[in-house]
């Protein structure tokens, strides 16, 4: 999970600052840093709940019950006698 969030910071912070400066060039309207940076925080945390959300899915195939069989079980699914 760490590798996504920072390949995702690294990825986020040059083509925001690459993009913003090519805009600038061409258009000739400056974005300020304050935005820049917001936008670096959003792809980031956006980026790391997609991330963190696509490892559950893999993990569900692996999931096993703590409990066992269902008589030794403490819940509603035990008959009472």
């Amino acid at each position: 999970m760490r590798k996504v969030v920072w390949i995702t910071f690294g990825i986020a912070l040059v083509l925001v600052n690459v993009i913003a400066e090519v805009g600038a060039y061409f258009t000739g309207i400056e974005i300020h840093q304050f935005l820049r940076i917001a936008l670096i925080v959003g792809v980031t945390i956006g980026a790391s709940i997609l991330g963190g959300a696509s490892i559950l899915i893999g993990k569900l195939d692996n999931e096993r019950s703590l409990s066992g069989n269902a008589k030794d079980t403490l819940g509603a699914d035990r008959k009472k006698p």
